[in-house]
């Protein structure tokens, strides 16, 4: 596709009350619409030449040959980035959107975040989407105790003071005393880490100084610190997937939306997706074939980090909507929730 600035300002300007036209109405955009709605007293006959220079630079197509115009997804992610003017949310919607996180503030995070991807679904009118964050606690003590039936007791403290507690099965002889030198052993190197950095120094300790420990021993250590982290790994909060039945425009579409909702369901391809969020500093838009979870979907993801009272990026919220959903509106929307979950939850991590 050409670089936006070559084109004329007369050829953005068509190009973007064409995209506009196409997002209010999700068809394709003829030339005595543009005509009609363009600031230039522009013939039909000059629109068409105009259209036919922006389809010749990949930026759209058109379905049949006596049709009128749709932006392509290069297109659309031109417009997204370059030509979309977005105006913030006004100050009592977002006083509105701050007084509704706040009332589930005393629940946790978790009823923050549940709350957030209502707010998403509810105000967009598509489906909400919010990646939990990975445990950022701070660990000051693990400890391994013998449970009967050849279970062992896992049991995390945060400098906070919070608890918790993981049983892992284990089948090997093996005494209190042992998982006591174990529990010494780790909590060293744990203290003032988040679990994840304890377990890359513990996993690299262990690789270090593989006499120290028995294989038992090793063992325990390994799959104590696994299941600990795998149950605070992302994880996924969905609202509104009906909404998206809406948009489907084509009866052989179905099965592309379907695919999309068990990738959602399996959690695994949007974690990833939505991890890859989380390394901007700011609001993503992912759009058809451009991320394979949507490809041939029709459906577009705008998705924005949230941060830690340190800066730390600890997870993610956004939008799944068609290719032509409102981005004027959901943009600042995504924006704002973002904002207020950071205020609210910065200093949960």
């Amino acid at each position: 596709m050409k670089d936006g600035h070559q084109l004329t300002e007369r050829s953005l300007e068509i190009f973007r009350e064409l995209v506009d036209a196409y997002i209010e109405t999700g068809e394709a955009v003829g030339s005595r619409l543009l005509s009609k709605r363009s600031q230039y007293p522009l013939s039909s006959a000059t629109i068409r030449n105009i259209m036919a220079d922006l389809e010749d630079v990949g930026l759209l197509y058109a379905e049949h040959t006596s049709a009128g115009r749709i932006p392509t997804e290069a297109g659309l992610k031109f417009f997204v980035q370059g030509l979309l003017d977005t105006s913030d949310f006004n100050a009592i919607e977002d006083d509105a959107i701050s007084r509704q996180l706040e009332t589930r503030a005393k629940g946790g995070v978790d009823a923050v975040l549940e709350q957030a991807t209502a707010l998403l679904s509810e105000m967009s009118k598509y489906a909400g989407i919010v990646l939990s964050p990975r445990s950022n606690h701070i660990l000051r003590q693990i400890e391994f105790m013998l449970l009967r039936q050849k279970q062992i007791l896992v049991v995390m403290i945060a400098e906070s003071g919070q608890v918790e507690n993981r049983i892992i099965k284990y089948e090997q002889d093996i005494s209190q005393e042992q998982l006591n030198n174990l529990s010494k052993y780790l909590s060293e190197y744990l203290c003032g880490k988040t679990l994840i950095e304890g377990q890359l120094l513990v996993e690299a300790e262990l690789s270090n100084q593989k006499d120290r420990f028995s294989k038992i021993a090793t063992d325990i250590l390994q799959r104590g610190l696994s299941a600990a982290a795998e149950q605070k790994a992302s994880s996924i909060m969905l609202r509104g997937q009906a909404n998206l039945l809406e948009y489907i425009g084509e009866i052989d579409e179905l099965d592309a939306v379907r695919h999309l909702f068990e990738a959602i369901e399996t959690k695994k391809t949007m974690i990833d997706l939505l991890d890859s969020t989380s390394n901007a500093d700011d609001i993503q838009v992912f759009i058809g074939a451009e991320n394979k979870n949507f490809d041939m979907t029709g459906c577009s993801l705008i998705a924005s980090p949230y941060k830690s009272s340190n800066n730390r990026i600890v997870g993610a919220i956004g939008v799944i909507g068609p290719t032509n959903m409102k981005y004027r509106q959901v943009i600042p929307l995504v924006n704002c929730i973002s904002k207020v979950v950071n205020k609210l939850l910065g200093d949960e991590y």
